[in-house]
């Protein structure tokens, strides 16, 4: 019998190269990246941890663009995020005498060798493994906020976990070696009550401590970015705080943002940013979860058909990094003469 023909070679993908350089594969073609991107070679230097990691962030692309659209900005800004938030090559275990790896934070060790330092922690929910672990770790005080949380379903807004009695070894539930505060209070962007909920400022809250003398976590669902614009805008405030440890979200429409609820998609996104680029010049990065959530991502499986729905923002590999979190050290505590200035400009973070 007659052989079947060939089938007809199939036809490379259709790639186009947007204004800006980056480029845009369609729903099912091969994603390609610059000849010589980092991201294509890299390596999880520790795939075992469970969350945050330090170090330049490994985010290989997906082989296949599982989108049903590309759209320019979307890549630009992911691209703008993953540059802000890799760490400068300089930020090294040695530099940190050692990290402190927990859960959603990367800590600098040398930011907890001050005594006489108080911790702050918004956004606790139901129990506050952050608060805990310095408690028991580090003997911070912590003081506690959350105006959602009912303290039925939370020892700690309730007051009832373990108040600096003794050591927490081998207990279950929430526990604190080191005195608590709890507080039906909000991290808001100014001071006001609203539905019956009390929010007040981070400058507020701030008021009385010295230079170095806090630890600083938020996770306030998208909340963040008026009380960080405010923040930033301070350089008191910002003295002040030893390590900030947050969950960033890109493009949420949280009720204290409703005065840009008017803005397009890509300009709120492009103000997020341009605050979390403001950070940068108090802070350094000391790690993120982008990495660990990369591993977890299955866009083949997720997307076998490549229609998915585009996120608000994504890298030029497909990866969104719209939610993440992402750890800082004050660069007073790491470089105090400040000789790392030079090679801040030079670096792929940048």
């Amino acid at each position: 019998p007659q052989a079947a023909p060939a089938p007809p070679p199939k036809a490379p993908p259709v790639i186009r190269k947007g204004e800006s350089g980056y480029l845009l594969p369609g729903p099912g073609d091969e994603v390609t990246l610059p000849e010589g991107d980092w991201m294509l070679s890299c390596q999880y230097e520790l795939p075992n941890a469970p969350s945050s990691r330090p170090g330049r962030p490994c985010i290989p692309p997906a082989k296949i663009y599982p989108y049903k659209e590309n759209t320019e900005w979307k890549v630009i800004h992911g691209e703008r995020i993953l540059r802000a938030v890799t760490p400068y090559p300089f930020i090294t275990e040695t530099l940190c005498e050692g990290w402190d790896m927990f859960g959603d934070q990367t800590w600098c060790r040398k930011a907890f060798m001050q005594q006489n330092v108080s911790g702050f922690s918004f956004g606790i929910e139901e129990r506050d493994l952050y608060s805990e672990y310095l408690s028991n770790n580090y003997a911070i005080p912590m003081r506690l906020f959350d105006c959602f949380q009912g303290p039925e379903s939370s020892p700690p807004v309730a007051g009832r976990a373990p108040n600096a009695t003794g050591s927490c070894k081998n207990k279950g539930g929430a526990c604190y070696e080191a005195p608590y505060w709890p507080s039906r209070v909000c991290l808001g962007a100014r001071k006001e009550t609203i539905e019956g909920r009390k929010f007040d400022t981070l400058h507020g809250h701030l008021a009385g401590f010295g230079p170095l003398s806090t630890h600083v976590k938020i996770d306030v669902e998208g909340s963040e970015w008026t009380v960080l614009e405010n923040l930033i805008s301070s350089d008191e405030d910002q003295a002040k705080i030893r390590t900030l440890d947050m969950e960033l979200h890109f493009g949420f429409h949280a009720s204290s943002e409703k005065a840009y609820d008017s803005w397009t998609q890509e300009q709120r996104i492009a103000r997020e940013i341009s605050i979390l680029e403001g950070l940068l010049t108090k802070f350094y990065v000391t790690g993120t979860t982008l990495e660990v959530y990369r591993q977890g991502w299955s866009p083949m499986q997720d997307c076998p058909q490549f229609q998915c729905d585009e996120p608000v923002v994504h890298l030029a590999g497909g990866f969104s990094p719209r939610m993440f979190a992402i750890s800082f050290v004050n660069k007073k505590i790491v470089d105090p003469k400040g000789k790392f200035v030079a090679q801040e400009k030079k670096s792929p973070a940048a």
